[in-house]
């Protein structure tokens, strides 16, 4: 029996699941038995593990729901992801973690709000292409409005701040907004100097993204100070050589290389299974760049089919990001490596992301049967 397209596209989610809490496990459980404050190695596995079935619930769920439905809450949607954004940064409400104020808690519950405007803005701009398809072409009509939804999500994004995902918001969304229609000549001259006005702005204001900079093109000017966790990285991927020492048999995660179960899992794949390790992760994610793009392919519906590639583009430029990270390709930016790094807002973000892409495939598929028979 052939398997449909949502069906790959669930199997490389859950290969990636599966791969993620093994090497969460393994990079973390000497770290967490050694902490005085937790002394129990299983603790972040099983923290993994809890939000692993939430995220699968909340997979199932948004796969049953019509695809159509987000377009028409989309505004709502936005209001609300702007609203968080804006409550983060309030003293009191706003919990402040590693120097920045991103993380909302309800009691033990943590989670980013930065992390949903991703998903919304990618629903928001799909709607409002499908809505408006005679508008999108015009600089007044289509390029100013979205351009003024996105330019204040990434403001707030910047306050906290959170550049990492600011650059990653303004990636991804003019990437769609280009596949949307909007002319190129709009978006590249304007993106380029707004984003180079903007990025010596932030860089005057908050001293640490001149510091990675530096970090980034010369990392051993001072590998044991400020370019210490990159070389770390480097160290750990070098020695995995081909074949990895062999799971749970990493040195670097013995209290040399930092964010080693969350930012920096990556490394700890090269180091434990080597070249064969890492393929694995990429092929898995570029087997969900091609079923990705084929679902939007094959929906005819417009809407589902930008939003299709969205999501689809949303997790591999991450994925992509992170790794050229980890590699020194790029400066050091806060981004996770999805569904296999340790964290929850991530996770149940891009696996509701999943199950929409999935009902969009099924909607798909299904109508393709009706047809077949007819």
């Amino acid at each position: 029996m052939r398997l449909r397209t949502s069906h790959k596209i669930l199997l490389i989610t859950l290969a990636l699941l599966g791969f993620g809490i093994v090497m969460v496990y393994s990079s973390s459980f000497f770290r967490a038995e050694s902490a005085k404050s937790i002394q129990d190695g299983n603790y972040f596995f099983k923290k993994q593990g809890i939000l692993i079935i939430f995220s699968i619930i909340t997979m199932i769920i948004a796969s049953r729901i019509p695809f159509q439905f987000w377009a028409k809450v989309s505004p709502f949607l936005l209001a609300i992801s702007w609203l968080l954004l804006i409550l983060v940064l309030i003293p009191g409400i706003g919990h402040v973690a590693g120097g920045a104020r991103r993380w909302l808690r309800i009691g033990p519950i943590g989670f980013q709000p930065s992390e949903t405007a991703k998903i919304v803005l990618i629903i928001f701009i799909a709607a409002f292409v499908n809505r408006y398809p005679d508008q999108v072409k015009s600089f007044k009509k289509g390029f100013i409005p979205l351009s003024l939804v996105i330019g204040f999500t990434i403001l707030l994004t910047i306050v906290e701040p959170d550049i990492g995902t600011s650059v990653f918001i303004a990636l991804i969304t003019g990437i769609l907004l280009i596949i949307g229609g909007i002319r190129v000549t709009y978006i590249l001259p304007i993106g380029l100097i707004v984003g180079a006005v903007v990025f010596a702005v932030v860089a005057s204001i908050y001293p640490h993204i001149q510091t990675r900079m530096a970090v980034f093109f010369n990392p051993m000017a001072d590998s044991a100070g400020k370019g210490y966790q990159i070389n770390q990285a480097q160290i750990a991927l070098g020695s995995g050589g081909i074949t990895g020492h062999g799971l749970g048999l990493s040195y670097q995660k013995l209290f040399y290389l930092p964010q080693q179960h969350t930012d920096f899992i990556f490394s700890i794949i090269g180091e434990e299974l080597g070249l064969f390790g890492t393929l694995f992760v990429v092929l898995l994610f570029f087997g969900l760049l091609w079923y990705g793009r084929k679902i939007s392919e094959n929906t005819e519906d417009r809407f589902g089919s930008l939003l299709a590639i969205g999501i689809t583009l949303m997790i591999v430029i991450q994925a992509v990001i992170n790794i050229a990270v980890v590699t020194a390709l790029l400066p050091t930016k806060g981004i996770s490596l999805p569904f296999i790094s340790y964290g929850g807002s991530g996770l149940i973000v891009f696996m509701f992301a999943i199950g929409i892409l999935v009902n969009v495939a099924r909607q798909s598929e299904s109508k393709n049967i009706l047809q077949h028979r007819a």
